[in-house]
């Protein structure tokens, strides 16, 4: 067991004291701020406490030593990237760039996201994408940080921003308002406390610790179970044997005489990139390393905050409901895979074509595309070799040639 569980699970009980409410989501922010370049996105309306959460986070696990920008104010280039150093220009005509202190520092915090200018969402963007940032034509390389946000995406917003930058961040969670109870509870809390929730946090650990953490986290061993569970998961929300992806014909119209039409396939507008699988395996390991396991049912806990704001829904209006319906209908799938013992067929295919397997694995594909998907794959391999020819494929069968 490692020595620095113990901070971890201290930092969760002091947040857990000072931010009420809000249970579902306290886990996986814990989680997913244990590897490397962590990046949160809250989503809430106003006077929820999502700049309050963010602050506390912030914080616990660097002090004083952070920095917020806010979306409201008229950011400019030199407090999020940096500024030519004047004198050295004037006097020796030297360009030196005096790096800015969101760019240097380790916790980062952007309040109203949605209100950035386009220039400085392309700036925050490339960083998070690269790990660097550039002006006046020099690079500054951005080692280990953490990136909050927030905003309220029911505002009308200043600016719309692109889905890419979005999906830079790794998890996406939303708040709700208090209850009854839970409002008298943080009333209690601040009389006890100043009525300073911020304040009162105080420094759990040293970044030399956390950066310990995140390399331990970083070298835990996942079983290929869970590797091929998440690598599935993500599948089942990225297929159409349509070609969705390369298509401008909107949903529901491609869908129109598909056979997999009661899949989730049918209900995604836009799939999640594969960005997706690699923050899933980054929390599966966090996971296991803080409690010593990790299973499906975590895995399938976890995707809700890994997909909800990398996902184009059809029906868009309700994001944590559909989402929750999409992770229901997984459950009921994996249940039925593992029942039919379909991958192990798969990869007996894998090894050497069996006509009597051929024939098994034609039935199950017609009743799951992802599997389908491979199954069309081997079939070209088998053509090629003269094994089966291309009537009597699944494709053909599904029309799809």
């Amino acid at each position: 067991m490692s020595s620095l569980r113990p901070l971890v699970n201290r930092f969760k009980e002091e947040l857990e004291r000072r931010f009420i409410g809000n249970e579902n989501i306290k886990s996986i922010l814990i989680l997913n701020l244990l590897h490397k370049r962590s990046t949160i996105l809250i989503r809430a309306p106003r006077g929820t406490g999502k700049s309050t959460l963010m602050l506390l986070i912030l914080k616990g696990l660097f002090g004083d030593d952070f920095v917020v920008i806010s979306g409201a104010s008229e950011v400019k280039r030199g407090e999020v990237v940096g500024r030519l150093h004047i004198p050295s220009l004037e006097r020796k005509g030297i360009e030196k760039v005096l790096w800015a202190k969101f760019v240097e520092a380790r916790g980062k915090g952007i309040d109203e996201v949605n209100r950035l200018n386009p220039y400085t969402t392309a700036n925050i963007h490339h960083l998070m994408q690269f790990g660097e940032v550039w002006a006046y034509g020099q690079k500054y390389t951005v080692e280990d940080y953490t990136l909050i946000a927030n905003e309220n995406p029911n505002d009308s917003t200043t600016f719309m921003q692109p889905p890419p930058f979005y999906d830079r961040f790794d998890i996406a969670v939303y708040l709700n308002s208090l209850s009854i109870s839970q409002k008298f509870a943080l009333q209690e809390f601040n009389e006890k406390n100043g009525y300073d929730l911020v304040r009162s946090m105080p420094q759990v650990m040293s970044f030399e610790e956390l950066s310990q953490i995140r390399r331990e986290v970083e070298e835990t061993e996942l079983d290929p179970e869970i590797t091929g569970f998440i690598n599935v998961l993500i599948r089942d929300f990225q297929i159409c044997v349509k070609g969705k992806e390369h298509s401008n014909m909107p949903l529901p119209v491609l869908c129109e005489g598909c056979h997999f039409t009661r899949f989730i396939c049918s209900r995604v507008r836009e799939p999640p990139s594969e960005r997706a699988t690699i923050v899933l395996l980054q929390l599966a390991k966090a996971k296991k390393w803080l409690d010593g396991n990790v299973d499906e049912k975590d895995i399938l806990e976890m995707a809700k905050w890994v997909l909800v704001h990398r996902t184009g829904l059809l029906n868009p209006e309700k994001p944590l409901k559909e989402i929750d319906e999409l992770i229901e209908m997984e459950k009921e799938r994996m249940f039925e895979r593992e029942s039919r013992k379909q991958w192990f067929i798969l990869n007996e295919l894998y090894s050497g074509f069996n006509p009597s397997l051929y024939r098994t694995a034609k039935e199950i594909a017609a009743e799951d595309n992802v599997f389908a998907e491979e199954l069309f794959l081997l079939e070209e391999k088998w053509i090629k070799e003269g094994k089966i020819s291309r009537e009597e494929t699944l494709k053909a069968e599904l029309g799809l040639e």
